[in-house]
C-alpha cells in the first residue's frame, strides 16, 4: 500500500491508495527475492521487456519459460493484467508514447500512430524528434524539459510534421518516470491533434472580427443586455444617436428603463419577450440625453449566455424619427388637401356663403386639433366684425361692449374702418381679439389668421390656443393658405349671390317688359278698332250722304266719290289686320287653336306655304297669358320661315304631355349656323322666345344646319295656375 513512482500506475502520486495491478507498486526494488513479486514488477519494466523480446526465441518463449521454471498460476494473473493494461492504453483516443532516459521511443499506442501516420512497429526504437519533425523538439522540448526538471508539464503546444509532411498542431502532457531511487529512467508523453480546434478557434476569430466589423460598422444601434435591462454592449451608432459622449457614459445607467420615454413601454416589450422569444419591429418613444425624443424600431430576441447560462436580451434598434417626420408631413398634407377639398366641394354643391364657411372652420379645428374656434368677416361699410360661424365657441354676451376687440386698435381700425390695401403674402403675422362670450367670468382670447383677397382683408379664423400651444411655421402657412383661397371663395359667393339678385331682378324687369309690350299690343289694336275703325265708318256715311245729295247729275264726283269709299275699305281692312296681328281678338274669344287655324288660313291664302297645324291633349283652355305666349311662339316661328328659310312646307305640333306642354316648329327651309345665331342674323325673335321660355322655366332648343332645315323645340312645365277654368271649346277651325 505504498505511492507508485510510475506515472502509468494509477496508484502514481497518491499515498494509501491501493495499487489496481499488484499488492505492490511497480519496481519494487525490496529485498524480496521471491520471483513472484520480482516478476509483477518486472513485467510493467520497459527495460524489462525489452530484454525478453530479444530473447532468442521471443517473447513468449521468454514468459513461458519463466512460468514453467517458477509459479505458473502466478505468472498467468499477472501476465493477464499486464495485458489489460496495454489495451487500455492503445484504446484511448489521445496519442501517447513512452521513451527510454536516451529518448528512444519504447511504446507508441494506435491514436498516435493515426496522428503522426508512424507505425508503432516503425516508431518504436526511434528518437522522438525523428518521429514528430519539429524543431522545438531539439531546443524546447517538452518531455525533455520535464525529464529534465523531474516535474510535470501541461498542456504545451507546438506542431509537428507528419509523415506526408503535413503541419499537424498538436497539445501535449508530460512526465517523467523514475525509479524508487528517484533515477529518471525515461518519460511518458500524452498528445492531441487539435487541428479542428484550431480550426475553429480561427473560425471563432473570424466570426468574432466579423461581428465586431458588424456591430461597429452598422448604423444602427446594436446592443445586448439583461434581463433586468443592464446594457453590456452597445455599438458607436447607438452611441451616437442617443447623444452620449462614450459607451462607458451610456453603460452607466444601470437600466435599459431610463431609455423609455415612457416605462410602461419597457415592461410590455418585455412581457412580449418573454412570450414569444423576440419581438420584430416594436415602435416605440426612446429619451435621448439631452431630453429629446427619438422615435425607434427595435427588433430583439432572447438568448442564454453559454458561458454564464443566464438570460440575456440582444437586438437592433433603428432610428425612424426622420421617417415619422416625413409620415406626419405627408399625413398634415393630406389634410389640408382634405380642407382644399372639402372646400372646393363646397362650392360645387352649394353657393352658400354660410355652409361654405362653416364647412372650413370644422375642417380647420379637426386639422390644428384645437377646441373651439370662429370664423369672423369684416363688414367694412358698417365698420363691425361679424361672427359666420361657430365650433364650440359660446354666444356672446350682452352688454354694451363689442362682440370682439382687437388688442391692436390701429389693426382694428385698418381692417374696419380704412381700405387698405394689403402686400400679397403667404401668410400674415397672426394677431389676438378678445372675444366676448356669457357664462364666462373672463373673456376668451382668440389668436387670429387673416383672410385676405387681392390686398383686402375680408375676415380672420379666431382660434382659441391652449397655454402652451404654439403654431408651426408650417400650420401658419397653412392658415395662411386657406386664408388666400377662402377669401377668393367669400368674394366670388358674395359676387354670386349679387349676380343672382340682378339677374332676379332683371328676369322680373323682363317678365314686365312682356307683359307691358302685350298690354300695349291690346292698346294699340283696341285704339286701332275702336277710333280708325270709327273714324273710317264715319268718313264712309259722309261720303254717302255726299253722294246722295250731289253725285246724281255729276259723274265725274260719283267716280270721286267710289274711289275714295275703296281706299277707306282698303285702310279699314289694313287697320282690321294690323288689329287681329297684334292682338286677336279670337284668342280672347275661342282659344289658342281657332286663333292659329284662322291665322294659318290667311298666311296659306297670301303666301303658298304648305302649313300643318295639330294640338294634341288639351281637354281645358290654358289660361289668357299662357296662351298669348304660345300664340306669339307661334307668330315668331312662322315669319322667321316666311322671312329667312325659302321653306315649302310648315309644321307646327303644340302637346300637351304631363308634366310639361311640348310646343314644336319645324320647317324644310335652308336652315343656317346656330353658332353665328346674334350676330348675323336678324334673331331678336328667337332671343325674345328664348327668354320668354326661361322666364316661365321651361328648356328651349334649336336645331339646324345649312341645307337641312331648322326646328324649334320647346318645353314648358305644366302648372295649375296655366289651365283656364273654362272647358276648351274646339269651335273653330
Amino acid at each position: 500500500m505504498l505511492g507508485c513512482a510510475k506515472v502509468l500506475c494509477p496508484a502514481y502520486g497518491i499515498r494509501g491508495g491501493e495499487c489496481w495491478l499488484i499488492p505492490k507498486t511497480h519496481c519494487d526494488d525490496t529485498a524480496d527475492d521471491d520471483f513472484f513479486k520480482k516478476l509483477s514488477s518486472c513485467l510493467t519494466c520497459s527495460y524489462f521487456r525489452l530484454r525478453g523480446e530479444h530473447h532468442e526465441q521471443g517473447w513468449n518463449y521468454f514468459i513461458a519459460e519463466q512460468l514453467h521454471r517458477y509459479n505458473a498460476k502466478a505468472l498467468e494473473r499477472i501476465y493477464q493484467k499486464e495485458e489489460s493494461f496495454v489495451e487500455i492504453l492503445n484504446r484511448i483516443p489521445d496519442g501517447l508514447f513512452t521513451t527510454d532516459r536516451e529518448w528512444r521511443i519504447t511504446y507508441f499506442n494506435p491514436a498516435a500512430e493515426k496522428i503522426t501516420g508512424f507505425s508503432a512497429y516503425d516508431a518504436v526504437g526511434m528518437f522522438c524528434k525523428d518521429v514528430f519533425k519539429n524543431p522545438i523538439c531539439e531546443t524546447n522540448c517538452a518531455l525533455k524539459r520535464a525529464v529534465a526538471e523531474g516535474r510535470d508539464i501541461h498542456n504545451q503546444e507546438y506542431e509537428i510534421t507528419d509523415i506526408n509532411g503535413n503541419q499537424v498542431p498538436i497539445i501535449c502532457s508530460t512526465s517523467a518516470f523514475q525509479d524508487s531511487q528517484g533515477k529518471i529512467t525515461g518519460g511518458l508523453e500524452i498528445f492531441k491533434d487539435i487541428s479542428e480546434l484550431k480550426r475553429l478557434q480561427q473560425e471563432i476569430v473570424r466570426r468574432e472580427k466579423k461581428y465586431r466589423r458588424i456591430f461597429e460598422g452598422s448604423h444602427d444601434m446594436i446592443y445586448t443586455s439583461t434581463i433586468e435591462g443592464t446594457l453590456l454592449d452597445i455599438n458607436q451608432a447607438g452611441i451616437e444617436m442617443l447623444g452620449y459622449t462614450d459607451k462607458q457614459e451610456l453603460l452607466r445607467l444601470g437600466s435599459a428603463t431610463r431609455l423609455y420615454r415612457n416605462p410602461g413601454d419597457r415592461d410590455y416589450f418585455i412581457e412580449r419577450m418573454n412570450r414569444e422569444g423576440y419581438v420584430k419591429d416594436f415602435e416605440v418613444d426612446f429619451r435621448k440625453r439631452d431630453g429629446s425624443t427619438l422615435h425607434v424600431l427595435i427588433s430583439s430576441r432572447r438568448y442564454e449566455n453559454p458561458e454564464s447560462g443566464t438570460i440575456e436580451y440582444e437586438g437592433i434598434i433603428k432610428d425612424i424619427t426622420h421617417r415619422k417626420q416625413t409620415e406626419e408631413m405627408v399625413r398634415q398634407r393630406n389634410r389640408e388637401l382634405s380642407i382644399l377639398n372639402s372646400i372646393a366641394v363646397a362650392l360645387n354643391h352649394t353657393m352658400d356663403l354660410d355652409d361654405i364657411l362653416e364647412i372650413t372652420l370644422k375642417k380647420v379645428i379637426k386639422v390644428l386639433k384645437l377646441e373651439r374656434g370662429g370664423l369672423f368677416l369684416i363688414d367694412r361699410p358698417n365698420s363691425t366684425i361679424r361672427l359666420k360661424a361657430r365650433y364650440n365657441l359660446p354666444n356672446v354676451g350682452t352688454g354694451d361692449r363689442d362682440e370682439v376687440v382687437f388688442r391692436d386698435a390701429l389693426l382694428e381700425q385698418s381692417l374696419t374702418r380704412e381700405n387698405v390695401r394689403l402686400i400679397p403674402e403667404a401668410a400674415f403675422p397672426p394677431f389676438q381679439v378678445r372675444y366676448r362670450a356669457s357664462g364666462y367670468q373672463t373673456d376668451l382670447w382668440l389668436t387670429c389668421f387673416l383672410i385676405t383677397f387681392k390686398g383686402r382683408g375680408v375676415g380672420f379664423f379666431g382660434l382659441q390656443l391652449p397655454s402652451r400651444r404654439v403654431f408651426s411655421q408650417h400650420e401658419i402657412h397653412l392658415l395662411g393658405s386657406l386664408g388666400n383661397f377662402l377669401g377668393g371663395a367669400i368674394e366670388n359667393t358674395q359676387m354670386m349671390a349679387t349676380i343672382r339678385q340682378h339677374r332676379h331682378e332683371l328676369r322680373r324687369l323682363t317678365e314686365k317688359l312682356f307683359q307691358s309690350q302685350e298690354d300695349e299690343r291690346r292698346r294699340i289694336a283696341r285704339e286701332l278698332h275702336d277710333e280708325a275703325g270709327q273714324s273710317l265708318t264715319a268718313v264712309k256715311l259722309g261720303l254717302d250722304r255726299l253722294e246722295e245729295r250731289h253725285a246724281g247729275n255729276r259723274p265725274d264726283l260719283s267716280a270721286e266719290i267710289r274711289e275714295i269709299r275703296r281706299m277707306i275699305n282698303r285702310t279699314a281692312s289694313e287697320i282690321r289686320r294690323l288689329s287681329y296681328h297684334l292682338h286677336p281678338t279670337m284668342l280672347v274669344d275661342l282659344g289658342l287653336e281657332p286663333a292659329l287655324n284662322l291665322y294659318f288660313r290667311e298666311i296659306r291664302k297670301h303666301s303658298g306655304l304648305e302649313i300643318e297645324f295639330h294640338m294634341v291633349g288639351f281637354d281645358q283652355r290654358l289660361n289668357a297669358d299662357m296662351e298669348t305666349v304660345l300664340y306669339r311662339f307661334s307668330q315668331e316661328a312662322l315669319t322667321n320661315t316666311l322671312k329667312h328659310s325659302g321653306a315649302e312646307r310648315f309644321t307646327l305640333s303644340i302637346i300637351k304631355s304631363y308634366p310639361k306642354i311640348i310646343f314644336q316648329a319645324e320647317d324644310d327651309g335652308t336652315g343656317f349656323d346656330t353658332r353665328v345665331v346674334g350676330r348675323d342674323r336678324q334673331s331678336l325673335g328667337l332671343l325674345g322666345m328664348r327668354e320668354r321660355v326661361s322666364l316661365l322655366g321651361g328648356r328651349f332648343l334649336l336645331r339646324s344646319q345649312p341645307g337641312k332645315g331648322t326646328r324649334i323645340r320647346i318645353e314648358i312645365p305644366v302648372k295649375k295656375e296655366l289651365i283656364h277654368e273654362a272647358t276648351y271649346s274646339r269651335t273653330a277651325g
